[in-house]
């Protein structure tokens, strides 16, 4: 019987369509009057895919870290519409915010300070479709489409110019050396074993070239340290072929590190990894150095999330944020809200904050 990493099971079942969540403040504070958005100026944005099967659409929350706050529904708020449907993830470029928003194949561009929506992005069949993964090189703003597609946007026109076609249901990106790597899952193609799930793509930012990389089974994850080393992750098959965390050097040479993980993320020279398997008693939290691979904390955090779906940190102080499902009877719960916990730099818990359901991405407004 096939099993399923909870984030994956809720991140393929092709979620959205929104309740409305009224601005809140933080957690513990939960009788505050609704207030009208402010600026956004310092914080997290936190991508919430919703649940297509409970009717509850995708949407922006904005943990504000100057008035220590956070807003929910924040888009719809400001712009009286939805975001869509499955909100997937989004990255800051100059002035704009640009989010990915999957079933309903658009790319809204929004300002990152007022969220007033400056550009909603409608990619043709030519150009992919599906938007997953979102990020950027500080010129241009590359997109992977579940389609098979990566798609590239000027930030001039807000645009799609340049599509190159990649391996089958691309899921996360990272730049890194002049190039762009994005994993290929073949996720669709769960009932075949993911057999044509094994590889990176690597496309050349210049020329705008692709070549594939061979790694593991079922690549979803991604990130590059700054060293130039790019780690993935390699989810396997949930059942007899196991998670494990996979490098690529600046040789392209592909190693399987042995690391057993079902979330990651990198900053620095620092692999951080959840390993949250189905079904398992305990969630571990462990650190390593991602040029030797050696153990840098057994724990990381001091007190662990109910049922983790993304992590994200501040490159600027270090602090730690981590997304989670809330428990219902004991199980995570996919049409219900849920909430980012956030660490100092040495893991110490700060706070907790009430998202939109289903937080599966974050990135930092600094």
């Amino acid at each position: 019987m096939r099993t399923f990493n909870v984030k994956e099971t809720f991140k393929y079942l092709a979620l959205a369509f929104i309740m409305p969540i009224a601005f809140t403040s933080c957690s513990d504070d939960d009788n505050e009057t609704p207030e009208e958005p402010s600026l956004a100026e310092k914080g997290v944005f936190v991508f919430n895919t919703g649940n297509q099967g409970s009717s509850i659409e995708g949407s922006l929350s904005f943990i504000d870290k100057k008035n220590d706050k956070v807003i929910n529904n924040a888009f719809k708020t400001v712009n009286s519409r939805s975001l869509g449907m499955t909100v997937q993830d989004g990255v800051i470029l100059g002035n704009n915010l640009y989010i990915a928003v999957s079933e309903s194949n658009t790319i809204e561009v929004v300002n990152k300070n007022t969220l007033e929506s400056v550009a909603q992005i409608q990619p043709t069949a030519d150009e992919g479709s599906t938007p997953r993964d979102i990020v950027t090189d500080g010129t241009y703003v590359y997109v992977s489409m579940y389609s098979g597609h990566v798609s590239r946007i000027n930030p001039n026109t807000n645009s799609i110019d340049k599509t190159v076609a990649v391996g089958p249901n691309p899921e996360e990106m990272a730049i890194t050396n002049g190039s762009l790597y994005v994993v290929n899952s073949d996720g669709l193609n769960w009932g075949a074993g993911y057999v044509n799930g094994k590889s990176v793509s690597k496309i050349n930012l210049t020329s705008m070239t692709e070549k594939k990389i061979a790694v593991g089974l079922n690549p979803t994850r991604i990130g590059a340290d700054k060293s130039g080393n790019v780690l993935l992750l390699c989810m396997g098959d949930y059942g007899a072929t196991p998670a494990s965390i996979w490098k690529i050097n600046s040789n392209d040479v592909a190693t399987d590190m042995g690391i057993t993980a079902t979330i990651m993320s990198v900053s620095g020279n620092t692999l951080y990894t959840i390993n949250s398997p189905w079904g398992a008693s305990e969630i571990t939290y462990k650190s390593y150095n991602t040029t030797n691979g050696t153990v840098i904390s057994e724990s990381f955090v001091t007190e662990p999330v109910d049922s983790p779906a993304s992590i994200a940190i501040n490159s600027e102080d270090g602090s730690i944020f981590i997304t989670s499902y809330n428990l219902v009877g004991g199980y995570a719960s996919y049409n219900t809200p849920g909430y980012v916990a956030e660490y100092t730099s040495n893991g110490t818990f700060v706070k907790k904050y009430d998202v939109g359901t289903g937080a599966v991405s974050m990135t930092i407004l600094k």
